[in-house]
Order: structure tokens, then C-alpha cells, then sequence
């Protein structure tokens, strides 16, 4: 869409790169209670969170969405429950992607495998737990590896939407075997408005119409539906309702209707919660360029119940 123009490339390179920064910024700045050991490597970028014990424990890769930063407190919540937890990076550091696009999900295959022949994991008990973009991947790592026994998405995507900013708007995000993977790209003129609003320094921008709006091209859509049907692992999916960033409800709504249809094997139970956003537990602040959605009871509720759901889930399936 954008290819020939050579300023707003630039725009959209110093956009991705700012809310990289400030995804950082936020990590670095929060009071963590345990501590995590930085894995860098020439096959995996991540941060490897240990639980407090001496016994084998289940292993949860942890997969944030397309601020492409960690997610610690998820991370941290889920090794006090009693799980080894990584939480990789796929793009944005020097040893990865610069951007979210043809990510190649043998990497996350790689994770997968270090993570069932690491020492304090006990092997055979592994989960995924996406959210946002990260659902993609959690769906598709767990189509492409049978190792995984538990998927946990959050504010899931049911389609591989193309690559965020200028540099994916016409890019898968993900890949297998070298080919891009078929994907689905948000309108021509709801990307122009869109990109208008971050033009003029607008916050609480929300996306989630424009979202809905390309999921009425069904055509392009079915193309690029994740095989959820044939993963062969448990599925739990967490949505709010009032999500202002995409239409997760209605996107996890369309996940379990294929598992419903093709007579899927393993189980699977979708969530939604009642006024709460992309993130439950996090509020939209005045400063935030997007929307997060939900009220602030509503978030809160939706995140407390959410770690106990979770932490049972794995607990059920991994144990």
C-alpha cells in the first residue's frame, strides 16, 4: 500500500521503533518480586523465569503481542503458580527480525524444543500462552509441534493478520519452510484513517472497527483462518468483550465454531469477559496512542479471574 512512499517508510520505522522503546521503558520499570535469567542466543532471544522449587515443573512459552517487548508480569504471576516460564522475543532486538514480518515459526519450534530438554522442566508438559499477536503464533506452533499439550490464547486473533506498520501492511507476519504464510491485511481506507489519527498525535485511538470491517472480506479471510482444528493440544481462549483494539470476542467466537464443526478431539472453552478490554488488568491511560477498552472494575475482575483460570487450566493439563 504504502511501498513507494519514501517518508512515510520513515514515519513508520521511527513509529515501531518509539513504541518499542516506551514497551521497554515500561518493562524495565516494574517492581518484579523473582528474578529471570536473560537467554541470548544465536537460535533464541528471551527471558527464562524459574519457579521456587527444586522438583521438575511444566514449562509455559510465553508469547507477547506486536509491541514486540516482554510481558513480565504475566511471566512473573505464572512462575509463582509453579511453572518454568519463557517468554521469547520473535523481532526487534539486534539478533531478531527488525520487524514483524515472515517471522519464521521454526523459531518458536525452537523454544518449544529447548524448553522440553531444559534441566528443571519435566518433559512431555508443555503449554503456550499468547496474547494479542501472540495468538497467531501460540495457534501455529502448536499446529507445527505436537509437543505442545495446552494453548492458552488471549485477545486471540483467528486469522494471520499481515504484518503491523508500513513494513507488513502487504507482509505475512509468519512463515514456515521459507514461504510467508497466507494472510489477511486491514482496508486501504481504514489504514489511511488510521494512520491519519497517529499523524495528528491522537490518543486512545481505537482499532477495533477497522479490524471488524476486514473481517467482512470472507473470501480473503477463510484464506487465512489458523488451523486451530488441527492442533493437538487443549485450547482455552480469553476475550473481552468490550476489546477496543480488535474484535477478540468475535475472533475467539469464530475459533470455536471450526472446532465445533470439525469434531475436535481435545478440549477447548472460550471466556468472555463482560466490560473488559485487550488487556484485562491494564487500563487505558490519557497518553496511550491506543485504546485499551473495558472499565476499571471490569479489567480488574477480568485479570484476577483470569490468572485463576489459567493457572488451572495448566495445572489440569500439564501436571
Amino acid at each position: 500500500m504504502f511501498g513507494n512512499h519514501l517518508n512515510l517508510k520513515a514515519f513508520w520505522k521511527c513509529l515501531l521503533c518509539s513504541i518499542l522503546l516506551i514497551t521497554q521503558i515500561d518493562a524495565a520499570a516494574e517492581e518484579l518480586d523473582i528474578q529471570y535469567e536473560t537467554i541470548e542466543n544465536n537460535q533464541l532471544v528471551g527471558r527464562l523465569w524459574l519457579p521456587d522449587t527444586d522438583k521438575l515443573s511444566p514449562a509455559i512459552l510465553l508469547l507477547g503481542g506486536s509491541g514486540g517487548g516482554y510481558e513480565n508480569k504475566d511471566a512473573e504471576w505464572l512462575s509463582k503458580s509453579g511453572f518454568v516460564v519463557f517468554n521469547v522475543r520473535y523481532f526487534g532486538s539486534k539478533e531478531l527480525p527488525e520487524n514483524l514480518v515472515n517471522i519464521p515459526i521454526e523459531y518458536f519450534n525452537t523454544a518449544v524444543n529447548w524448553l522440553d530438554n531444559h534441566r528443571l522442566v519435566n518433559k512431555g508438559a508443555i503449554g503456550i500462552f499468547g496474547h494479542s499477536k501472540g495468538t497467531e503464533a501460540a495457534i501455529l506452533t502448536a499446529f507445527y509441534n505436537p509437543l505442545v499439550k495446552a494453548v492458552v490464547v488471549r485477545s486471540p486473533s483467528s486469522i494471520v493478520w499481515a504484518g503491523p506498520g508500513w513494513a507488513g501492511f502487504n507482509e505475512s507476519s509468519w512463515a514456515w519452510e521459507g514461504k510467508p504464510l497466507d494472510y489477511h491485511s486491514v482496508g486501504l481506507i481504514d489504514g489511511a484513517i488510521w494512520l491519519s489519527r497517529i499523524l495528528r498525535d491522537k490518543k486512545l485511538i481505537e482499532t477495533r472497527q477497522m479490524f471488524e470491517n476486514a473481517l467482512g472480506d470472507k473470501s480473503s479471510v477463510n484464506s487465512a483462518i489458523l488451523p486451530v482444528e488441527h492442533i493437538k493440544a487443549d485450547l482455552l481462549l480469553l476475550s473481552g468483550k468490550d476489546d477496543q483494539q480488535w474484535p477478540s470476542t468475535t475472533m475467539a467466537n469464530m475459533l470455536v465454531s471450526i472446532l465445533e464443526d470439525s469434531n475436535f478431539k481435545f478440549g477447548y472453552r472460550h471466556i468472555a469477559f463482560d466490560n473488559a478490554g485487550h488487556r484485562p488488568g491494564s487500563l487505558s491511560k490519557p497518553d496511550d496512542t491506543f485504546a485499551n477498552g473495558g472499565t476499571v472494575q471490569g479489567n480488574i475482575e477480568a485479570h484476577n479471574r483470569t490468572k485463576v483460570i489459567v493457572k488451572e487450566f495448566f495445572d489440569k493439563k500439564l501436571r
